[in-house]
């Protein structure tokens, strides 16, 4: 049986999306992380998403409103 790698067009877009579908659900909880986007695989097949730059202080608050809601 052979495996087959995703082609990367597919992935980039599921990458994409998923970069997508967490801002907007950030933007609800009142924050951005202005460098997220979606990237090709590099050891794996599947696709990524990078969270990208966020001041300390932006993470410090996603932290706490994490915690406080988990």
């Amino acid at each position: 049986m052979q495996h087959h790698r995703p082609r990367y067009a597919d992935v980039l877009v599921e990458g994409g999306q998923a970069a997508h579908d967490l801002a907007d659900a950030l933007k609800l909880a009142g924050f951005s992380l202005p460098s997220l986007y979606g990237d090709l695989p590099t050891i794996t097949d599947k696709a990524l998403v990078h969270l990208g730059g966020a001041f300390a202080e932006l993470v410090r608050e996603l932290t706490a409103w994490i915690r406080e809601r988990a």
